[in-house]
């Protein structure tokens, strides 16, 4: 059951990702809902299912929503092993450890990214970067977070009072 839940939550998660955020957000400053589902389950299930959301989500973001293969899944991946290693020792059923971690998350995403921008010598300056791409998004991914940790937790709590 959990499983289709994360299956129905995952194409709504890319259809949002894709559609209905640009709309909303019409600056270069869009969330990244894919981001913050892979973070959360990665708390939430571990680093095996993490790395599976974070391989599809990354393959999908890079494939049919951004314009460079990669830029998005290999940032996702070295995400979810940092995350594993914090997984065991401070997670819990905090929402404001949830907010931390996604911010901390996309910064580390941004950081990864724009070394790969760097690395394929693309005009790229490290302050303005971050300022401009990084910065405003961290908030609106750590917002997006408090809110899809709880959906998850409800999710969660179902699961495990069912049996």
């Amino acid at each position: 059951m959990r499983t289709l839940a994360y299956v129905l939550l995952g194409i709504i998660t890319f259809y949002l990702q894709a559609q209905v955020i640009p709309m909303v957000f019409h600056t270069i400053w869009l969330p990244n809902l894919i981001l913050v589902w892979v973070v959360l389950l990665t708390l939430l299930n571990g680093r095996r299912t993490g790395l599976f959301v974070a391989i599809v989500g990354g393959l999908i973001h890079d494939v049919l929503i951004s314009n460079f293969f990669g830029l998005h899944m290999f940032p996702y991946v070295i995400i979810v092993y940092l995350l594993s290693f914090v997984k065991a020792r401070i997670y819990e059923e905090q929402w404001y450890i949830s907010f931390i971690l996604v911010v901390l998350s996309t910064i580390v995403d941004g950081l990864v990214r724009m070394g790969m921008l760097y690395m394929i010598r693309a005009d790229i300056s490290f302050l303005p970067y971050m300022w401009h791409m990084v910065l405003p998004p961290m908030l609106l991914n750590g917002g997006l977070g408090v809110i899809i940790h709880f959906m998850l937790w409800k999710l969660e709590e179902k699961e495990q009072y069912m049996w």
